[in-house]
């Protein structure tokens, strides 16, 4: 099997799946009881907010911000959203469906634009945000797209909302692993992760901002993770949510150069071609993993069973629609043709891909597209 849909989920690392294991086989830890098990419990969930605290690069501030962990990174901007509801929100046209859903059932959203390139227009961004009388404002662009590889100036984004009165918000879901996600550097209030897109479990995302901002829980209950998200903790995915933190610190130059190194192979070999091939974003700053290849000739449908039939595993696009080879929205953003979108195959490399695998589906990849 060649997997290269490491956007979608990664393989969950060798040691974060040992911590996980021993947790789990042993003992009853429910942080919110006060005995010795529940004590352990709490210990583990706050080792593991050091070590995500130190991968986002707050760890000297640590008081300053607040990791709440949640389920996902589809709850952790659900979380995000839901407190700016007596507000107006800005979101780019191509965010992930968790961010732009609420465009559909809420009047309090602005969308902003994107260029050919999927960069957010700055200039619309400026004129949307002068024109709002909203005094409670949220800014919400995304760092890395999850199905281009896009990166957006989150900095300069920063900056801007700052400027206008507003909130800064960045889903980090895509980034976090393939480059460096540094807080206090990207100048944002808050960021949303995912532990299971770098190694880590599926079940676990978290919802990081600054304690000086104040935000209500949108689960209710028993007060958990300092009243904003009820619920028993899983402890045993946060602990496996810290180790793949913690790995990927220690990682994270090796990661890019290897996933970089193979990209490029890849991307070079695609356009050299005799398949017509566009890559969406290539003129622009991009994640060191992610191709979103066109061919107007082929349909995304056709060429994902060919693939599958030859155990290579890619995506027509995000993989969080119920299993669903959905149009992608985020091409039709950049302005592309309704025939290059249907022929959209999205390839994420991921740490474990070797060049044999991408020696491979070139040569698979060829064979079908004759």
């Amino acid at each position: 099997m060649i997997y290269l849909d490491h956007n979608a989920t990664t393989h969950m690392h060798p040691s974060v799946r040992k911590k996980m294991q021993a947790l789990t086989e042993h003992e009853p830890l429910n942080p919110s009881s006060i005995h010795s098990y529940g004590r352990k419990g709490k210990s583990a969930l706050e080792i593991a907010r050091k070590s995500i605290a130190s991968l986002l690069d707050i760890a000297d501030c640590f008081r300053d911000y607040q990791i709440t962990f949640t389920s996902s990174g589809t709850e952790a901007n659900n979380l995000m959203l839901s407190n700016f509801k007596d507000g107006e929100i800005f979101i780019a046209s191509t965010e992930h469906p968790s961010i732009l859903a609420h465009s559909k059932i809420s009047n309090n959203i602005t969308i902003i634009k994107v260029d050919k390139n999927g960069i957010l227009d700055i200039e619309d961004l400026i004129s949307k945000l002068a024109a709002s009388k909203a005094e409670k404002k949220l800014v919400s662009v995304m760092l890395a797209n999850n199905e281009t590889g896009v990166i957006q100036p989150i900095e300069q984004i920063a900056c801007i909302a700052h400027d206008y009165g507003s909130l800064m918000h960045s889903d980090c879901v895509q980034a976090v692993g393939k480059i460096e996600v540094n807080i206090p550097k990207l100048n944002v209030d808050f960021i949303s992760i995912s532990a299971h897109k770098f190694g880590g479990p599926m079940g676990a995302g978290a919802l990081i901002g600054k304690t000086a901002i104040p935000m209500l829980a949108m689960l209710i209950g028993g007060g958990q993770e300092r009243n904003m998200r009820s619920g028993t903790e899983n402890v045993p995915a946060i602990v496996g949510f810290g180790e793949a933190a913690h790995i990927v610190k220690a990682e994270l130059g090796l990661r890019f150069e290897h996933m970089n190194k193979l990209h490029i192979k890849l991307e070079t070999a695609l356009l050299a071609s005799d398949h017509d091939i566009e890559i969406a974003g290539v003129n622009t700053n991009r994640l060191p993993n992610t191709s979103l290849i066109m061919n107007a000739n082929k349909k995304a449908e056709t060429q994902l069973i060919a693939l599958d039939l030859q155990g290579v595993a890619v995506s027509s696009g995000s993989a969080c629609s119920s299993g669903k080879a959905t149009s992608s929205h985020v091409l039709s953003a950049m302005n592309y043709s309704e025939d290059k979108i249907n022929s959209a195959l999205r390839i994420s490399i991921g740490v474990n891909t070797t060049e044999q695998d991408v020696d491979n589906f070139l040569e698979i990849y060829n064979n079908i597209n004759k």
